[in-house]
């Protein structure tokens, strides 16, 4: 069923490894201070699950079409989310449950059905670097606390961003919101997606654009990148 599974342990390191058609590629419950790095998750049901764990690094592996999620944090703290490359996966690159201060920084989330959900009061996290590029939609989150992903005047690049740099530093002169009030809608009810092409719908769309801070909650990147984030992994990980 899973690749590995580690229960109960800390201090253990899972480094270069290759899974294919299983249920997790590397599966963590209760594991503390430990490494999973450099390794390949190929069209599983899911890629990387952290879970009930703590002070976790997941640095240099690769999800390539797995199913439904490429990486899943749920109940996790303080772990390091680094350097990954997540791509093509049919549900959410990334999944985010009930888990407080962790970083995610220089992920590729890539061509997937979700870049990002997170859930159940996961804001106080830190996401700076990364790219997400492709995905159907960015981000999902249907709370009301307002939550900026940047760091150190550094936020992630956006595909969908059609963002200016006259300055040439790098960061794009305006914040972008990768989802506004109406994704709170849409997410409660879906039946509104009917009305996503009405004036009505657009204009509330173009006001959060113009004036994102007069309409509180959702997620900001106030210094978005101009340049997409492009994880570097050994070759031998692209083999299909």
């Amino acid at each position: 069923r899973d690749g590995i599974f580690a229960n109960v342990s800390s201090d253990n390191e899972f480094s270069d490894n290759r899974f294919r058609d299983l249920r997790f590629a590397i599966h963590y419950m209760y594991v503390h201070d430990s490494v999973v790095s450099g390794n390949v998750s190929l069209g599983n049901h899911l890629g990387y699950a952290i879970m009930n764990s703590n002070n976790v690094r997941v640095e240099n592996n690769l999800s390539r079409g797995d199913r439904d999620h490429g990486i899943m944090m749920n109940y996790t703290n303080e772990s390091e989310i680094i350097d990954n490359r997540i791509e093509q996966v049919s549900e959410k690159c990334l999944f985010i449950y009930n888990s407080h201060k962790n970083i995610f920084a220089g992920n590729l989330f890539s061509g997937c059905g979700i870049g990002v959900h997170f859930t159940a009061g996961s804001e106080r996290n830190q996401l700076y670097g990364n790219g997400f590029v492709g995905n159907q939609v960015q981000v999902q989150y249907a709370g009301t606390s307002w939550v900026d992903w940047s760091y150190n005047g550094r936020g992630n690049y956006w595909s969908d961003h059609p963002g200016f740099d006259l300055n040439g530093d790098g960061i794009a002169d305006a914040p972008y919101r990768p989802n506004d009030a109406m994704d709170q809608v849409l997410w409660r009810q879906p039946a509104a997606r009917l009305l996503l092409g009405s004036p009505a719908v657009q204009l509330v769309r173009w006001s959060q654009g113009a004036f994102p801070a007069l309409l509180p909650g959702g997620v900001m990147d106030s210094a978005p990148l101009m340049q997409p984030v492009d994880p570097k992994i050994t070759p031998w990980k692209e083999i299909q």
